[in-house]
């Protein structure tokens, strides 16, 4: 899922491509769902380990009782260089958001048609999402003094630099009232 998102907002502005990495298909363990990936362990890992903590402050929420719903987003930014004695501003210019909702299966019959629609929904998802990066209504320009490409790309990858990202979670009490096809969510700034 969001790997899917990441790979699709990078760049191979040095002297490799993009197409040097290869792209990898990933399986849902619990659901009926393949995406593709850029094949990039150190940038699939970092996803992954926040969208571990979600997954487990989630399950953890359940398990104490607690909320069953919570939010995760994607959001794409760059850095804007500020003046001393005052720090660096980040920009957000683009975000999506997924609301979830655990619901518990009271048999094997309705988790297997759950698992089914999800799978149908989040496909559904992903292609709009990927649409919707490729009509591409703001990118921040590349930098043209290498020193500032920090302020756009991540570095800390040796082979690959996507834009700035970061993932951010939150749990909430009220119930999302929403399938995932009506949860996703594009929100974009304009300055």
């Amino acid at each position: 899922g969001l790997e899917a998102v990441v790979s699709t907002q990078s760049t191979g502005e040095s002297t490799y491509s993009i197409g040097s990495l290869g792209f990898r298909d990933n399986d849902c363990s619990r659901i009926d769902f393949t995406y593709c990936s850029v094949n990039h362990p150190e940038l699939a890992n970092d996803i992954e380990k926040q969208v571990s903590q979600f997954h487990s402050e989630l399950r953890g929420s359940v398990n104490a009782g607690l909320t069953r719903n919570g939010t995760i987003a994607l959001e794409f930014y760059e850095k804007k260089k500020a003046r001393w004695p005052f720090a660096a501003e980040f920009f957000t210019w683009e975000r999506w958001e997924v609301k979830v909702e655990l619901v518990s299966a009271t048999s094997t019959a309705e988790q297997q048609r759950r698992q089914e629609v999800i799978g149908s929904e989040l496909a559904e998802k992903i292609f709009y999402v990927t649409q919707m990066i490729n009509k591409s209504d703001y990118v921040p320009k590349t930098p043209d003094i290498a020193n500032d490409i920090g302020n756009v790309y991540h570095t800390k990858y040796q082979d690959i630099h996507p834009y700035l990202f970061r993932i951010k979670h939150w749990l909430t009490d009220s119930p999302v009232n929403q399938s995932v096809g009506t949860s996703v969510r594009k929100l974009l700034n304009y300055t």
